[in-house]
């Protein structure tokens, strides 16, 4: 047998490797687009405490630096730019190879 290093995967094993970023996946993994809004406050209802907003954007960040998550931007001149999240497909991939990530009808089993 050979080791070979996969240096995506272990992007995406340290991008999951803190708390905070696991709920987002959690939270995202089933929806479409996600804003950061939605996120933030998701989780900090989920937690019950305040989540500085620069944390949480350092934490998406990990996240989409390690193809976990991708972004999009809505930028709307008159106002200003938000962002949008979702899971990728490459995530998903490599999350069920893991075993990681389970579907629903498979829980039954």
């Amino acid at each position: 047998m050979a080791f070979e290093s996969d240096i995506g995967v272990i992007k995406l094993l340290k991008a999951l490797d803190n708390s905070l970023r696991l709920k987002i996946v959690e939270l995202i993994i089933n929806s479409s687009l996600v804003s950061f809004s939605a996120i933030h406050e998701h989780l900090e209802h989920q937690i019950g405490r305040e989540i500085n907003r620069g944390t949480m954007s350092y934490h998406l960040d990990i996240l989409v630096q390690s193809n976990v998550l991708h972004r999009e931007l809505d930028r709307n001149p008159e106002v200003r730019t938000y962002s949008s999240y979702n899971i990728t497909d490459y995530a998903i991939e490599k999350l069920e190879a893991l075993g990681l990530l389970i579907h629903a009808d498979e829980q039954t089993e």
